[in-house]
């Protein structure tokens, strides 16, 4: 039989067996806000910032669209672009670098 290994979660935890895929998994780290990805792949539709604008938090970057639909990605800090790695048109997979803040 396994042995059975505590898994700790934020409610809580519990005994149970772990896989060795679990064990072996890419650890969750927090997204950097100022590298724009993307996450799905699609078309860029429209660039709505270039190399030096500053933005304010909110503020729209690119329209993006996949699977039918049109997503606008919106800045998620205030800050000064530094680059833009796509241009309109540009098909692109997911994890895509879009833009960059300094």
């Amino acid at each position: 039989m396994s042995k059975l290994e505590q898994l700790v979660l934020e409610g809580g935890s519990y005994a149970t067996t772990l896989s060795a895929k679990y064990k072996s998994r890419e650890r969750w780290t927090a997204r950097d806000p100022r590298r724009i990805v993307s996450f799905i792949p699609g078309t860029i539709m429209t660039v709505d910032v270039k190399v030096g604008d500053s933005v304010r938090e909110g503020d729209t970057l690119l329209t993006f669209k996949a699977m039918k639909m049109h997503n606008t990605y919106r800045s998620p800090i205030a800050g000064r672009v530094a680059k833009v790695h796509v241009g309109a048109g540009d098909v692109v997979p997911k994890g895509t670098l879009l833009v960059e803040f300094e």
